[in-house]
């Protein structure tokens, strides 16, 4: 990274005065995002002929933005209130047939998992959840022998919130495609961390981030991708004034009709242009495009690399394994109580998660090498 972006970047954060390696449970905004939440807080304070078209055109702003950040038409681009809103959508807009299941990996996210277990209740599918057993991550082959012949969607986490395990989307998209199986991927631990390849979302179906962790933005709002298959398999069932062709004339209001404005813009979230979490997404947006995710992915590595070869070894047991790493890196104290580690490291104002008994360490953009040698010094104790 060179010097230029380095000190833009440390510009941004210098209002971050804990050593935050915590991205994973919550990503800290730019400093810009304070300039951009400050104008639409006086927009709120006075919205005194604010022009509608104006207003409503912000979350299509924002959708071209995030559509340009994955390499896609913004006509692919839904916004939702989270990852679980998102797969809702699917849950109960798919077009089951009897018979049909779904499936998913046991001790995923819950986002991942209740939507289907709540909607299985209506009788239109067969929920699975997979136990990997003695498998480290999903392959191809375990796919072969766990996937029910009349399966018709799979649902996982690009990265695992508790062990920060990465997956091979490519090799898993390309073995779901050839038996027409939906895909689908909550980024939510991986994207603004770490870009999402024009290659990988060739096999994604559905892709879902949500914009508060490693994109830096509001929390309440999330970012999904859908594909033409995608659109083609799923209806939205909420109806929503604002989606319907007529709001784009305040004059037409009364001209009721359920059609829908284009592409995956039948899936947005209602309100979409709200104000506040509009600001803030412009700004975190706006910065990720600036650094660049490619850029941003090469720095975290190199930093997670840097603690990965320094971290006292003797006391902490690595969980996370090192062909399957992202930005998340997973730890067990070989003798300490992980919750007492995690208070201790606050009182070093080290900010970390405990996550089912793992030490969770987040590395993105803003932390720098010298915060890594004080993470090593609070964990050699």
């Amino acid at each position: 990274m060179d010097a230029a972006t380095r000190n833009l970047i440390d510009q941004e954060y210098a209002h971050l005065k804990t050593l935050y390696f915590n991205s994973a449970y919550f990503g800290p905004s730019p400093i810009r995002a304070k300039e951009t939440i400050t104008k639409a807080m006086n927009r709120e304070l006075d919205p005194s002929f604010y022009a509608y078209d104006d207003w409503m055109s912000i979350s299509e702003k924002l959708r071209v933005k995030f559509a340009e950040l994955i390499q896609v038409s913004p006509d692919m681009i839904t916004h939702s209130t989270s990852s679980s809103d998102v797969i809702n959508i699917i849950a109960n807009g798919f077009v089951f047939e009897s018979g049909d299941r779904v499936a998913a990996i046991n001790k995923d996210y819950p986002s991942n998992i209740l939507p289907w277990m709540l909607a299985q209740r209506h009788g239109k599918f067969t929920f699975d959840m997979i136990d990997l057993g003695s498998e480290v991550v999903p392959t191809p082959e375990w796919l072969e022998r766990n996937l029910k012949p009349q399966t018709k969607i799979f649902n996982m986490s690009y990265v695992t919130f508790d062990t920060g395990k990465k997956m091979d989307l490519v090799s898993i998209g390309k073995f779901l495609k050839s038996k027409d199986i939906l895909f689908v991927v909550d980024a939510t631990q991986a994207l603004g961390g770490m870009e999402i390849t024009t290659e990988e979302l060739s096999y994604i179906d559905v892709l879902t981030v949500s914009s508060y962790k490693w994109m830096l933005g509001p929390y309440g709002h999330a970012f999904a991708y859908f594909s033409q298959k995608a659109q083609d398999s799923i209806y939205h069932l909420n109806a929503n004034w604002i989606l319907s062709p007529n709001s784009k004339q305040v004059y037409n209001l009364l001209d009721y009709t359920t059609e829908t404005l284009p592409g995956a813009r039948q899936y947005d979230r209602g309100q979409a242009a709200n104000l506040l979490c509009s600001g803030c997404l412009e700004g975190s947006l706006s910065f990720l495009q600036e650094i660049g995710l490619s850029n941003i992915r090469k720095y975290n590595a190199e930093i997670r690399d840097y603690f990965l070869a320094n971290y006292p070894k003797k006391k902490y047991n690595l969980v996370t394994p090192l062909d399957h790493m992202g930005n998340i890196v997973c730890m067990k104290s070989v003798s300490g109580d992980s919750i007492a580690l995690e208070k201790e490291f606050k009182e070093r104002n080290i900010d970390v998660s405990v996550r089912q008994g793992n030490i969770r360490l987040s590395f993105h953009v803003f932390n720098t090498k010298s915060q890594v040698e004080e993470l090593i010094k609070g964990m050699d104790i």
